[in-house]
């Protein structure tokens, strides 16, 4: 397991992203105590051992989980959505090339 600081996690996070890509276990550290660990997804437990209190808010009515059910058809209707166009009168490179002939 490599252990690094919050501010090196911090300024090389895609160097050390890519690292636990390749299996490796990443312990961050706050002034010499660790304070989390990063791990692949395939590597932790499953999910219910991850979070056992949002099993027993929904258990309590405290909150339910999402149902992926889409949008009502009234939200959907032709006549309800806005089309809007962008009309842009210049591109960016074209705002850059000209600010850079501008000297600014």
């Amino acid at each position: 397991m490599i252990q690094v600081t919050i501010s090196e996690i911090k300024n090389r996070l895609s160097y050390y992203l890519r690292m636990v890509r390749g299996g490796e276990q990443i312990e961050i550290l706050d002034r010499k105590t660790p304070l989390a660990r990063i791990i692949h997804v395939s590597q932790s437990e499953s999910r219910a051992n991850e979070t056992p209190w949002i099993n027993e808010v929904e258990r309590l009515g405290i909150v339910k989980t999402p149902q992926k059910k889409g949008f009502p058809a009234e939200l959907i209707a032709e006549e309800n959505v806005v089309l809007t166009r962008r009309t842009a009168k210049a591109s960016v490179l074209g705002a850059m090339l000209e600010e850079r002939n501008t000297g600014r």
